[in-house]
Order: structure tokens, then C-alpha cells, then sequence
């Protein structure tokens, strides 16, 4: 069964910061990390175990050493 993934208002502003970061050099570039990011996130609705635990809550997935993306996941949601 397949998880909703949510993000947090703290992760969307993330998004954002690396957006503008990024756009300053090439606005294209800069929406493909987000797109990016933001697909391969969506694995973890049917794989939430994929990353590293960090305590009993937490999990921790690096994606090309490019993001860090840290997550917590029940029945419902990522």
C-alpha cells in the first residue's frame, strides 16, 4: 500500500532556497534539482525504510550527495 508523500512548510522553503541559489546561474538547472528531489521522494511512499535511521523516527536518504532529505513515515504518509 502506497504512503501519501507530504512535505513539510520547513522542506517546501528548503526548496525554495536552493531554487533561487541555483536560478541565479540557470533557472532550468535549478527547477530540474527541485523536480528531481521531489520524484525521487516519491519512492520512499512505497519504500519509507530506503534510508538510514537516525533515531526511532527519523530517517535520513542522500541523493547523489547533492540533498539531504530527512523523513518520518507512518501508515498514511511520508
Amino acid at each position: 500500500m502506497s504512503r501519501r508523500l507530504v512535505f513539510l512548510p520547513s522542506a517546501e522553503f528548503d526548496f525554495a532556497m536552493a531554487y533561487d541559489v541555483i536560478a541565479q546561474d540557470s533557472p532550468r538547472a535549478a527547477l530540474r534539482f527541485v523536480e528531481d528531489i521531489r520524484r525521487r521522494c516519491e519512492a520512499l511512499t512505497d519504500f519509507p525504510r530506503m534510508g538510514r535511521p537516525l533515531d526511532d523516527v527519523v530517517y535520513r536518504i542522500f541523493f547523489d550527495r547533492r540533498a539531504t532529505v530527512l523523513y518520518a513515515f507512518d501508515e498514511e504518509t511520508v
